[in-house]
């Protein structure tokens, strides 16, 4: 007689760990967590100095492939560690970290197995420009700062080198740079080259006397820097013009999708897994957007015929776009118009949030040197621990073509209630290991910055119906993003396609529409995440508000999707759902 099937042991319910073993398994995780942040902090120096930290400030990140086999031991070996830690003896915010942590490093190994860095050719955040941004931020305090730039400067050409050597390896396995890119970063290096060292950003940190330096000392210390650009820096960026001028000539891909390279489509989905923290396709990504276009459109055609416009969508952005009323001549005055609105929202945060931003943020323009090739706007966080505020960088080149009714929603979006507010307050979240406290999902990131430009609508913040009419074409642009960047990368678009899509919807000047084209181009799925993530956060707060009905409170949802630091969209649902109860 055979006796009935038992389940397996794996089935079977384990018994609750004792306090001492469940402590012990805490301890393991943030041990882990510590030790994921740390390597992280010593293979990036350059975002330590981003975040404040006085650690290998002398050094720059090293490329190349010993760089990206060490880091891909450490990683393997760590994810290792952490699937080790049994769940069971973990509770709330550590179950949460363990859970994110496995995604973070998982991802992280995906991403050097995906070989990016081998048609890294970027106009917006190629390493060109990530070293001239570094002289803004290296502070200069004490002589031994004034070293530790003067090293980094010493290091550039080696830097420069390692990139080059990737490219090449790009160039033997056929994953090259889209020629719109390779065509935007060769006319930023030239421009490099010709400037005069006196006016390049690497002099940045020695621009001001140090507090205790004598007049001598600050002068020998800047003739010093001059010297190293001159003799490092300059010659390290002509070389690099040259391999991109000879040896890269002719190479560079016309299409622009990354299906075009080899691996390009699995390159594709990983990315879209990424960005979106959610398990769309690409197709139904495509999908999501046409629907909310159309959507956008229809609401921007409403303003349009209350104001008397009887025409199409795009006769009525051509008419305001001529109406001088929206324009502004100079670029303090661009800057002033920012300040103002986002002062006003300052005031306005009570009355929806409990959770306010602990550091200050300042609206600054954007470098000369970057701003042409960028997009209207974007945030930097500040320093956890040190002086430097957030910075809301606002685009003033050619002051009057940036209409005044895009403003408010971009001031909503880069500053308060958006980036500023929810990377300022997980920054400083109590409780949370570091790397979650900096943590940056696109999806939520960014999800959360595009859903405050309809939060503002709300709170009775736009200032008329053409303030309106710029809040809702902003979400229009990030509709029409579903459906470019899925179109290039996915549906094997041409670029000229996605261009007219965002040029019936345009806003903003002409040149907008090819600068955030060529950055889809380059950054493949990024810009998935923005209406992603709005969409997720909109639809759980209208879920939570049905469950809580005349309990529910619009700041106590805000200060719960704030209070654990961006996570993933799936952990922002199981996050919200415990929360109303469900």
């Amino acid at each position: 007689m055979s006796s009935a099937p038992t389940e397996p042991d794996d089935a079977l319910p384990s018994p609750a760990p004792s306090p001492e073993a469940a402590a012990a398994v805490r301890r393991e995780l943030a041990s882990l967590a510590g030790a994921y942040w740390d390597h992280g902090l010593e293979e990036s120096p350059v975002g330590c100095t981003y975040l404040g930290l006085p650690r290998g400030h002398d050094r720059l990140d090293e490329r190349g492939p010993t760089a990206r086999a060490r880091r891909e031991r450490a990683l393997d070996g760590l994810l290792r560690r952490v699937e080790a830690v049994q769940p069971d003896g973990l509770a709330g915010e550590d179950r949460f970290t363990r859970q994110i942590l496995v995604r973070c490093l998982s991802t992280d190994l995906e991403a050097l197995r995906r070989h990016a860095w081998e048609w890294d050719v970027d106009q917006l955040g190629g390493l060109h420009l990530v070293l001239q941004d570094l002289g803004t931020k290296h502070r200069l305090v004490t002589p031994a700062d004034a070293d530790a730039w003067l090293a980094r400067l010493a290091a550039v050409p080696q830097a420069m080198a390692e990139w080059v050597g990737d490219l090449r390896a790009g160039l033997a396995s056929g994953r090259v740079a889209p020629r719109v890119s390779y065509e935007r970063v060769l006319a930023q290096l030239r421009t490099f080259v010709a400037t005069p060292g006196e006016a390049l950003p690497f002099l940045a940190p020695v621009a001001r006397k140090p507090a205790g330096w004598s007049d001598a000392d600050h002068a020998r210390t800047r003739a010093r820097v001059l010297v190293a650009i001159e003799s490092h820096v300059r010659p390290a960026y002509a070389a690099f013009l040259r391999f991109l001028e000879t040896e890269y000539a002719g190479k560079a891909r016309a299409d622009v999708g990354v299906w075009s390279i080899p691996g390009g489509a699995e390159d594709y989905a990983y990315r879209v897994r990424l960005h979106t923290t959610t398990t769309l396709t690409p197709e139904r990504i495509h999908q999501i957007g046409l629907e909310e276009l159309e959507k956008n459109e229809a609401e921007m055609l409403a303003i349009a015929a209350a104001e008397g416009h009887a025409g199409d969508l795009r006769s009525f952005f051509d008419a305001v776009g001529k109406d001088p009323r929206f324009r502004l001549g100079t670029r303090e005055a661009v800057l002033e118009r920012y300040r103002a609105v986002c002062a006003r929202m300052d005031k306005k945060l009570p009355e929806a949030f409990g959770l306010l931003p602990p550091k200050r943020y300042e609206v600054t323009p954007l470098e000369t040197w970057r701003e042409k090739d960028a997009p209207a706007a974007y945030y930097q966080p500040p320093e956890p621990d040190g002086p430097r505020p957030g910075i809301f960088y606002a685009n003033t080149h050619d002051p009057a073509s940036w209409p005044t009714y895009d403003m408010e929603a971009l001031c909503y979006h880069e500053a308060v209630p958006g980036h500023h507010l929810q990377i300022s307050i997980a920054q400083m979240l109590p409780g949370l290991p570091e790397f979650r406290r900096h943590a940056g999902f696109t999806a939520y990131v960014e999800g959360w910055a595009h859903y405050t430009e309809r939060l503002a609508d709300e709170l009775g913040m736009y200032s008329s119906p053409y303030d309106r009419l710029g809040m809702l074409a902003g979400q229009a642009w990030r509709a029409a993003r579903l459906v470019v960047d899925t179109g290039m990368h996915a549906l094997r678009w041409p670029r000229a396609k996605a261009v007219e899509v965002l040029r019936r919807i345009r806003s903003g000047p002409e040149t907008d529409v090819s600068n955030e084209i060529d950055r889809y181009v380059i950054w493949p799925g990024q810009a998935l995440a923005y209406k992603i993530g709005q969409r997720t956060i909109t639809e759980l707060r209208e879920r939570a508000k049905r469950r809580l009905g005349e309990r529910f409170r619009l700041s106590a949802f805000h200060d719960e999707v704030l209070r654990h630091g961006a996570v993933p969209l799936s952990l922002l649902e199981d996050l919200i759902r415990s929360w109303d109860g469900r």
